[in-house]
């Protein structure tokens, strides 16, 4: 039974294949619908129906037809994307390496900010970083342990670089 490595946004799903005559179509409405079922917030869609893709090769970045039978469009464990309509693709995006692959949904900038002082931040705060809700500024106390530990990290590279040299 043929399977695929199929990434949509931010994730990996491997898609087992029963039928070779199954289209490219059914492989990314599988895959939609996978990652609907596996998201907390349903990847932010209702339905898979109301989800408009292209299917493309990760290696070469191929576009595929959605109505080309599986069997001849695509060979045995190939990695393919699901392009989701609206989606902007990261910079950071290798197309034929699963591992580091980074596709955001809609990416906007976020506009409050989180301040660290080195001894607030709450599980809560990580997770809305995490998230993108937040951008990070340092409070000035941060900012001077940030510095007193770079003071002492550049002294013991320079006790070390010394004492090797005059050995």
């Amino acid at each position: 039974m043929p399977r695929y490595t199929v990434h949509v946004r931010g994730e990996w799903l491997a898609v087992p294949c029963k039928d070779g005559q199954l289209t490219v179509g059914w492989l990314g409405r599988e895959a939609v619908r996978r990652y609907i079922k596996n998201k907390p917030d349903n990847g932010g869609f209702a339905s898979v129906d109301e989800v408009h893709f292209l299917m493309r090769r990760c290696k070469g970045l191929g576009l595929l037809d959605n109505d080309d039978p599986l069997e001849v469009a695509l060979e045995d464990n190939e990695f393919v994307e699901v392009v989701i309509e609206g989606d902007v693709m990261s910079p950071d995006f290798i197309p034929s390496q699963p591992e580091g692959v980074y596709l955001y949904s809609k990416y906007r900038e976020p506009e409050k900010y989180i301040n660290l002082d080195g001894d607030s931040l709450t599980t809560e705060d990580l997770v809305n970083l995490g998230k993108g809700h937040y951008k990070i500024k340092l409070t000035p106390t941060a900012e001077k342990k940030v510095q007193k530990s770079r003071d002492v990290i550049d002294s013991i590279i320079k006790e070390k670089t010394g004492s090797s040299s005059s050995t």
